[in-house]
């Protein structure tokens, strides 16, 4: 009885709301959500397969690094069919979208070069040392089937000049990882002075810590390298000076031949071996998010009604006291 006599009072509450929700909804602008594909390159191996250039999660991480320390909003990162990475940030302009997935894009592309040639560096570089290892056991070996023992040592002499010279490739590939681990720490200490930049990116993983980890552990297998490449040139001085007492077979010599035939196929494999870069699968996607005017219009005159409701109980327990 009550709620019928203040119908009146219902009503007005009801359209004063719903007239509020119309002028809202009308002053909202559409929102804008922009999407690429990055599809992540990867090497064709000799037997056919391929290797990714970076694995996603890796990747992913190093994305949400680069957009927390430059201040981008990414919506969602999301991995497809393991090779393939969604990314996804709304604004309400369009512009603002695609400029920040430009920047994604680039630095991706730029990270993906330095790591392509970091890992094709190496690769050559273990054919390289399996190759010149075998050479330096031919050269040994023929060494011992010559009759003048100063040709001999003239040949183990170039082999250790080989060794030498190697040496300044592997701390060329020492310095690079170095560089990535470099520009990595750096982030990780911005990373630090910001607790809640620190906190969220503790939350992903692999952690970036673990990242420079794996980084300065193929440091630690160069240096290894390189100690063994010391060995060897102290080997084959001692090999000097045991050079006439040493006798091989003939057949060890031809079984080395065609390892090293084999292993040079492979170094030529891979010095014509194609790479696919890093690239974005078609251009960017932007829609245009409307808003959602007529479900506002329902919660202003859902909104209005519970509240009419509310005051006229209100204004009866007023009267009553």
């Amino acid at each position: 009885k009550i709620l019928i006599e203040s119908k009146k009072l219902i009503i007005s509450t009801i359209l004063i709301f719903t007239i509020a929700s119309i002028i809202y909804s009308l002053s909202l602008k559409p929102s804008f959500k922009s999407s690429t594909i990055l599809e992540i390159g990867y090497y064709e191996m000799p037997d056919g397969t391929q290797k990714l250039i970076e694995k996603p999660s890796d990747l992913i991480s190093n994305l949400k690094i680069f957009q927390l320390l430059n201040d981008q909003q990414i919506n969602s990162f999301k991995t497809i069919e393991k090779k393939l990475i969604r990314i996804e940030t709304s604004s309400n302009k369009a512009t603002d979208n695609e400029k920040i997935l430009s920047n994604m894009i680039t630095f991706v592309s730029n990270r993906h070069n330095e790591l392509s040639i970091i890992s094709s560096n190496l690769r050559k570089n273990t054919l390289v040392d399996k190759i010149d290892l075998i050479d330096s056991k031919i050269s040994f070996i023929k060494a011992k089937q010559l009759d003048n023992n100063l040709l001999k040592r003239t040949e183990i002499e170039d082999r250790i000049a080989k060794l030498k010279a190697q040496l300044p490739i592997i701390n060329l590939e020492i310095n690079q990882l170095e560089k990535v681990i470099i520009d990595d720490t750096n982030n990780l200490s911005l990373l630090i002075k910001n607790d809640k930049t620190h906190i969220a990116r503790a939350s992903i993983s692999p952690t970036l810590e673990q990242i420079i980890f794996s980084y300065k552990s193929k440091i630690n297998r160069l240096n290894s390298k390189k100690n063994t490449n010391l060995i060897d040139t102290k080997n084959l001085n001692n090999q000097l000076q045991i050079l006439e007492n040493v006798t091989l077979q003939s057949d060890e010599l031809f079984s080395l031949e065609q390892e090293r035939k084999i292993l040079n196929n492979q170094l030529q494999m891979l010095m014509n071996e194609s790479q696919v870069k890093t690239l974005p699968i078609g251009n960017i996607e932007t829609q245009t998010i409307n808003p959602k005017i007529q479900l506002m219009l329902l919660l202003g005159i859902i909104m209005g009604f519970i509240t009419g409701i509310l005051l006229v109980f209100i204004r009866n327990l007023v009267k009553k006291i």
